[in-house]
């Protein structure tokens, strides 16, 4: 697997815009405000260069599709992959920060979230379960206490965006097990993986990420994990 992330800011840079097809330029330009737009240029544009240098696929001709979510088939909010299923791909945003991870061998997911205070008292009974809970409530109020939610919250939302529903249905009966270095976490059905390995790791001291690989397939000492520009 490989991990990239970036910042993405305005203008955007130079030749990105021409990486975008002509339903992609379609959809940046109804963006309502400029950072919107920004963040959507550059995820495009970075996926397909990055996409582009592990397959050998021309950057323009890498083509960003959805597979039909597990939940209910519709291909409008599925997991992205990228046509012809020569690599897999999740990517994820936060706060000025963007991140892909690229696996050339099973469906990954990726969350990234910036660091920041969290309102724990408010959001931890609607997403965590009880031992979860427990686990973060046990951390001093704080700094410590809002890292550690979004420990488990990440964890949560790679899994989900791995089987491809994003976000939906009880959190709270989701154990992602954040006191382990590496969670073992089932979820999904209809056919589909259903046992998911969930780690985190910190990219840098602003971002906190988790990644999930399916659970039956070990992790290859040629993972990389690095930024770009």
């Amino acid at each position: 697997m490989e991990l990239r992330w970036w910042r993405y800011d305005t203008p955007v840079p130079e030749g990105f815009t021409e990486l975008l097809d002509a339903a992609e330029r379609a959809r940046a330009a109804r963006f309502r405000f400029p950072v919107h737009t920004a963040r959507f240029v550059w995820g495009r544009a970075m996926t397909k260069r990055i996409v582009s240098a592990a397959t050998g696929v021309p950057a323009p001709d890498v083509r960003l599709v959805r597979a039909p979510c597990p939940g209910c088939g519709d291909t409008a909010h599925g997991r992205p992959e990228i046509a012809g299923g020569a690599v897999h791909i999740s990517l994820s945003h936060s706060e000025g920060y963007s991140a892909l991870l690229l696996s050339r061998r099973h469906p990954v997911g990726l969350d990234i979230e910036r660091v920041r205070p969290m309102n724990v008292d408010t959001l931890a009974p609607v997403t965590l379960c009880a031992d979860e809970r427990a686990w973060v409530l046990d951390e001093p109020p704080g700094d410590r206490r809002s890292l550690a939610y979004l420990r488990c919250w990440t964890r949560k939302e790679a899994v989900l965006k791995a089987v491809g529903t994003g976000v939906v249905g009880d959190l709270t009966s989701m154990e992602v097990r954040p006191w382990e270095p590496v969670a073992r976490v089932p979820h999904g059905g209809r056919g589909g993986i259903c046992d998911w390995r969930v780690s985190n790791v910190r990219p840098v001291p602003d971002l906190m990420a988790a990644v999930a690989r399916p659970a039956a397939k070990e992790p290859r000492r040629t993972e990389k994990f690095s930024q770009l520009r």
